[in-house]
């Protein structure tokens, strides 16, 4: 379960200086961005380059660099900074051999949300991982090379995070970074790796699931030809034929917060509520036909063929992680009159997400799921996350230049690629309506941006606001209410180090509608009084700060 410390949050009413909000890093854009640095943070063996090899191609390279685009905040003298890494979608295959339009470092979601977050002085990432499966194959084959696609690309996560934490120890730290505050965000297929990375830590967990055999009962990931999952043991294909080159080997690999948009895990019992793992987000279209909303299967978009069944998509990894505690130390966030200093934004989705948690959905079409007992009932969302209703079939913030799109195509085929330019953008449009309106996925973009912007500053501990008074954890004081729910009065009760001050009561829509002034005790039972049923918020005042907790009134 997760540590407890203290928060440094905006409590519900903000301190203005003359009408005016000053402007605060890692909330705020107050930085220009610099151009984008490349820096190679390890190696090992990729399969796709192998099947170039064997095709033939000399400038195949099976055992491929990793590579990094890193941005930074100019002017900006802060010693340590939060670092965040995006990992791009592209259906573990390279750009145009998957027959789309992203699958780089350079796709126009990865920049634009590493340029928004580096504005507000954060290091941004943008990383490589392996490729390589076969989506053409028989359903073992589909499922076997997706699989360890997957296991291949958590072990890059791996290896980037020991790599970071190894530039600090041996390289003096040229980016200025707090390997303590390490944020992973993965676009689509990034969002397998993150969670991948996030999740699973042993291979028995594969070889107890199985969905993960092959006709012939042997596993499709071994630790002699696979590795383990952070991939710090070597492996052979066959003698003296390497599978894996271990990188960094003796660095920690973990990091603080770890984000999904638009992908999923292979299997939910992966998540066990380690100490270890991160503050979990996540973002998706619950229409989308690439990777399931909720429990789902995963399946060849081309020719609708099975290849894994019954994976958890945003919806179900969100809901066991607040379960675990793995988000405990962002809970508050979620709560409706978040106060301004994070944006109108950031307060209009906590209010809308707070409705959608009320919303249920059921799976028309439930996927091959082993559990007897699967219910295909689901909730549209969760403290957490937000769902992009409306938004199409697939990732509305992705977005490309058609005329630049066709040249990069046109050059693709002129190297020997096939791929027609009209198909592979017509298939875009028709899943993503803001394919060719930047405006439009930008909008998206920034909704994920305000989503994130206060969890990560509660969750990662950036600094104390300009406040008049700081929002401190339930835990620290030792806050109880009870009952919950209540039908009338219900009890507040801290610790006797602390003495309760005032009590306000906010319904979900961030209006006052109780006070209690004046006090100076630890404990106190509430009047419910006028109140009608539903759910408030209760915020306590102490001489250290404020916390607060939801109660539901019946």
């Amino acid at each position: 379960m997760r540590k407890t410390f203290t928060f440094y949050l905006l409590p519900l009413l903000c301190l203005a200086v003359t009408g005016l909000q000053a402007q605060t890093p890692y909330i705020d854009p107050i930085y220009e961005v610099s151009a984008p640095t490349l820096d190679t943070f390890g190696q090992n063996i990729d399969v796709f380059q192998i099947q170039r090899q064997q095709g033939g191609d000399p400038n195949a390279t099976p055992l491929r660099q990793l590579q990094m685009d890193v941005y930074q905040p100019v002017d900006d003298t802060t010693s340590l900074r939060p670092v965040v890494v995006v990992f791009p979608t592209g259906n573990f295959l390279p750009q145009y051999v998957n027959r789309g339009l992203y699958g780089t470092r350079q796709d126009s979601a990865v920049v634009q949300i590493l340029s928004q977050l580096t504005a507000r002085g954060y290091v941004g990432i943008a990383a490589d991982y392996r490729v390589g499966w076969n989506p053409l194959g028989d359903e073992s084959t589909r499922t076997s090379t997706l699989l360890q696609a997957a296991y291949r690309g958590g072990q890059d996560a791996h290896m980037l995070a020991r790599y970071l934490r190894k530039t600090v120890a041996e390289e003096e730290n040229p980016y200025r970074i707090d390997t303590s505050k390490i944020v992973y965000w993965g676009l689509g297929t990034g969002g397998y790796v993150t969670m991948t990375h996030a999740y699973l830590d042993r291979i028995e967990e594969v070889l107890a699931d199985d969905r993960f055999y092959g006709a012939d009962d042997q596993p499709y990931v071994s630790l002699a030809i696979n590795s383990n999952p952070q991939g710090t043991l070597p492996a052979e294909f066959q003698e003296d034929v390497p599978s894996n080159v271990p990188n960094h080997v003796g660095y920690n690999s973990s990091v603080a917060m770890s984000i999904n948009a638009n992908g999923a895990l292979g299997d939910i019992d992966w998540m066990e509520g380690k100490d270890d793992e991160p503050i979990t987000l996540g973002y998706h279209a619950p229409s989308d036909i690439f990777a399931p909303f909720s429990y789902g299967d995963v399946i060849v978009p081309t020719t609708e063929d099975l290849v894994i069944g019954c994976v958890a998509g945003t919806e179900q990894i969100i809901e066991k992680a607040n379960m675990l505690g793995n988000n405990d130390a962002i809970m508050q966030v979620n709560m409706v009159g978040l106060g301004t200093q994070f944006g109108e934004l950031a307060n209009a989705i906590n209010a809308q997400n707070e409705e959608y948690k009320d919303e249920e959905r059921t799976l028309a079409d439930p996927p091959a799921c082993p559990d007897q007992d699967f219910n295909p009932t689901f909730e549209l969302s969760h403290d957490n996350m937000y769902p992009f209703l409306n938004q199409g079939l697939g990732a509305a913030y992705n977005y490309v230049n058609e005329d630049a799109a066709r040249a990069r195509i046109a050059a693709f085929n002129t190297a020997g690629g096939e791929l027609n330019a009209d198909v592979a953008i017509g298939g875009e449009v028709a899943t993503n309506p803001n394919a060719l309106n930047p405006a439009a996925a930008k909008l998206v973009l920034d909704t994920m941006i305000a989503h994130f912007i206060p969890r990560a500053y509660v969750g990662l501990g950036l600094g104390e606001l300009m406040t008049s008074t700081q929002l401190i954890a339930p835990t620290t004081v030792g806050l109880e209410l009870f009952p919950n729910p209540a039908t009338a009065n219900f009890t507040v009760q801290v610790a006797d180090a602390y003495r309760i001050r005032q009590i306000d009561v906010y319904d979900l829509r961030g209006s006052r509608v109780a006070q209690v002034r004046g006090l100076d005790q630890s404990s106190y039972t509430f009047d419910r009084s006028n109140l009608t049923n539903g759910a408030y918020i209760v915020q306590l005042r102490f001489d250290e700060g404020t916390t607060a907790r939801k109660v539901f009134l019946r």
